[in-house]
């Protein structure tokens, strides 16, 4: 066993020390990961020690053994009320629960720009107290397909609204990526889980626009920042739990992260959840969690309802989510 767990934390320093090596940029300007789920946001997004439900397929993919039943979940959120978010998650046990597979799909924006991830995981239990995961993505995006046109741009001249709707930059981009998580059950109340997100996730730009007197700029490359993550869970009882993530920054345009949360299960049915997540500086831009959850039989299988909202300085942003196990 500690063999074992040697390796999979050499493995870790190496990957964690080739993305040092080559100097990406840590702050995402595509494909940002705004945490899906209403239940993982409603505990602070720690969830990478604990995933043991369908948002497992995004969160942890080694937790996808924790999977009893089919499962599927769908949520939505407005970002600051600006920009629409969609997650739809699948989950199932496989292989007498030594496997769970899953799937999501993510969708958001608008005309004026689009994302969409696709997402396939594969989880397995390796020892009996340790499970590895794995997640591969496709991403596609377009942009400019928004129309420019006078009535909704009144304060300009029509010359201006044909200059700007020659110049308006349109295109698309696809990409891949990868993630490989671990959880290991250290006893009957305490978990550990270690998520690399990211590993490589390149994503292939095209750009263009139609005035032939202007270039766009054209076919290009980017990735999507690598992203770290130690979390765990600890289950004080069988309706008391917390968790706790540490995600480290390899770079300095970006700090080092923790989050926590708690969840409390009254009357077998009934949850409540409260969260924080914070960076680590010397500035004041926590952001405070707090949710709430159902779960009740109906028709042969269980209904699940979970609202979170996140609180911080810019703007609040709510999440709900609806699903079903069977």
């Amino acid at each position: 066993m500690k063999a074992k767990l040697l390796q999979i934390l050499t493995a870790v320093l190496l990957i964690t020390a080739g993305m040092r090596a080559q100097e990406l940029a840590s702050v995402a300007g595509a494909f940002v990961d705004v945490g899906y789920g209403a239940r993982p946001m409603g505990l602070g997004g720690a969830y990478v020690g604990l995933a043991n439900d369908v948002n497992a397929v995004i969160w942890n993919p080694a937790g996808l053994t924790n999977i009893q039943s089919k499962e599927v979940t769908f949520s939505f959120h407005n970002q600051f009320g600006l920009v629409k978010y969609n997650y739809l998650g699948y989950a199932m046990p496989y292989n007498s629960g030594l496997d769970g597979l899953g799937a999501a799909f993510i969708y958001s924006g608008d005309e004026a720009m689009t994302e969409m991830t696709v997402q396939v995981s594969y989880g397995r239990k390796v020892w009996k107290d340790l499970t590895v995961g794995g997640s591969l993505k496709y991403r596609r995006s377009s942009f400019g397909n928004n129309t420019i046109g006078g009535d909704d741009y009144r304060i300009f001249e029509p010359d201006e609204i044909s200059m700007a709707q020659l110049n308006q930059v349109k295109g698309a981009a696809d990409g891949f990526g990868f993630d490989i998580g671990v959880l290991f059950k250290v006893n009957d109340k305490v978990n550990m889980g270690i998520m690399l997100k990211d590993i490589y996730s390149p994503v292939f730009w095209d750009s263009k626009v139609d005035n032939p007197a202007v270039k766009a700029k054209g076919s290009y490359s980017e990735l999507v920042p690598f992203e770290s993550v130690i979390g765990t869970s600890f289950k004080i009882s069988d309706n008391f739990m917390f968790t706790a993530d540490y995600l480290p920054t390899l770079s300095k345009d970006v700090y080092n992260k923790i989050r926590g949360g708690a969840e409390i299960r009254l009357f077998n049915f009934l949850f409540l959840r409260a969260g924080v997540q914070n960076n680590i500086n010397n500035v004041e831009d926590e952001r405070i969690v707090l949710g709430t959850g159902l779960k009740f039989k109906i028709f042969g299988g269980r209904f699940v309802f979970d609202y979170t909202n996140v609180i911080e300085s810019l703007a609040n942003t709510s999440r709900l989510t609806f699903g079903l196990e069977f």
